[in-house]
């Protein structure tokens, strides 16, 4: 502190002696004089505060090792009182055998009546007592000290928000365990949705929320940078993962509606081919019976036209829901890590593959397992990439401990501005 104080000291001479400088000349001169003659002052208050802390810690430090020095003297003194002690009680369970001659005789003297013993109580009690007044002592000189340094920094120099806030973050201990414990999670549940998809927003959730940490610690100081480019990286990753899923549903989607129409219009045209021999083969039973053209005949034709015409929409709608509503088809390990474990990708793009090898005539169904195929390696790399970055980033700190955490904090450059923000 006094070495700070010092170079405080001179740092304000040298901008005061700027601001009086007379061969400053041009446009910046004026906002160049006021400006160092503000920061001046503001280097006199902090010389200020460095010079008399430093006082009152050097008086501090005075009677702090007066107070070590009577705890000494306190332990020592009680130690050998205490060796004393345990010597007579050591003789106390061992008592003297009577002698032969005088059997009913007691020894002169009994621990308790040995003003030896008496006196190593009384000075263990008085060390007792000078170690709780070196105690109290030290608490009220500490309070003391406490009250001057207080004093000294109460001053009209004072820390804007971004300061408190840089403070806030450097002791916000919790923040580092939340980010370390929500990135542990992060990887186990990436492991987690091969058997259960529906954790990915949860895991996308974390992976923010631990960006966002990492992102305040950078840019006060109290973090590397390097965390959060990787978490950038992940995000931006997991970002490309998601929009590949949703291509590949809507692709899915939009193969299942092309089938689903294919499937209407033949099933209709069979459903129409049937019910056009059953109306020809019951024209020709007409005939037969002599019924000519009747209007009753007429009547009953027509009828059977609107009933034929019903069951063959009826017939093209079942066919086109069952399409619909198929289930997705079952897909294998190595299917469903060709999707990056994302199982619910890996049935969609078999499901289109499929949609498309039944009509292997329609452009449309091609193109679309076409590009289905296409996201899903989009997505199987995305997943590839990420777990790579997390899991060797893990893996560094777990092996190299300290070592990693500095090597990411010396590859971090300072970003100009920030950390004076």
């Amino acid at each position: 502190m006094k070495k700070i104080a010092e170079y405080l000291r001179t740092q304000a001479a040298s901008l005061a002696a700027m601001a009086d400088a007379d061969n400053l000349k041009g446009k910046y001169a004026e906002k160049l004089s006021e400006e160092a003659r503000g920061l001046g002052r503001k280097l006199d208050l902090a010389e200020d505060r460095y010079r008399e802390v430093k006082g009152h810690l050097g008086g501090w430090a005075e009677d702090l090792e007066e107070f070590q020095k009577r705890a000494d003297r306190a332990l020592r003194d009680a130690r050998e009182a205490q060796r004393t002690i345990d010597a007579h009680e050591s003789r106390a369970d061992d008592p003297p055998r009577p002698s032969p001659d005088k059997p009913a005789e007691k020894p002169a003297d009994t621990p308790k009546e040995d003003p030896r013993l008496k006196q190593a109580k009384e000075d263990l009690q008085d060390a007792r007592t000078r170690l709780d007044s070196a105690e109290s002592d030290y608490q009220e000189r500490a309070s003391h000290y406490a009250r001057k340094i207080r004093s000294s920094i109460d001053d009209d120099m004072k820390d804007n928000w971004w300061n408190d806030f840089k403070a806030w973050v450097a002791d916000a201990e919790w923040l580092n365990k939340f980010a370390e414990w929500a990135s542990l999670v992060t990887t186990a549940l990436s492991f987690v949705a091969i058997l259960f998809p529906g954790v990915g927003g949860l895991i996308l959730a974390l992976s923010v929320m631990v960006a966002l940490i990492h992102a305040g610690q950078a840019v006060t100081g109290n973090g590397s940078w390097v965390d959060l480019v990787m978490d950038i990286g992940g995000l931006k990753l997991a970002v490309v993962g998601i929009k590949a899923a949703k291509a590949v549903d809507a692709l899915h989607g939009s193969s299942r509606s092309t089938a689903a129409r294919l499937a209407r219009e033949k099933a209709s045209a069979e459903a129409s081919q049937a019910n056009q021999g059953a109306r020809t083969a019951a024209q020709r039973a007409e005939r037969r019976r002599g019924g000519g053209t009747s209007g009753t005949n007429r009547k009953r034709a027509r009828a059977r036209r609107l009933r034929a015409e019903q069951e063959n929409r009826a017939a093209g709608e079942s066919a086109a829901r069952e399409v619909r509503e198929a289930e997705l088809p079952e897909i294998s390990k190595a299917e469903a890590l060709n999707s990056g474990w994302d199982r619910q990708l890996g049935q969609q793009v078999k499901d289109t593959q499929s949609l498309r090898d039944a009509h292997p005539g329609n452009a449309s169904l091609a193109d679309n397992a076409r590009e289905a195929e296409r996201h899903q390696k989009i997505a199987r790399g995305a997943w590839a990439a990420s777990t790579a970055i997390d899991l060797s980033d893990k893996t560094a700190d777990a092996v190299s401990g300290d070592g990693y955490s500095q090597a990411k904090e010396r590859a971090t450059a300072p970003i100009p501005g920030v950390s004076q923000w």
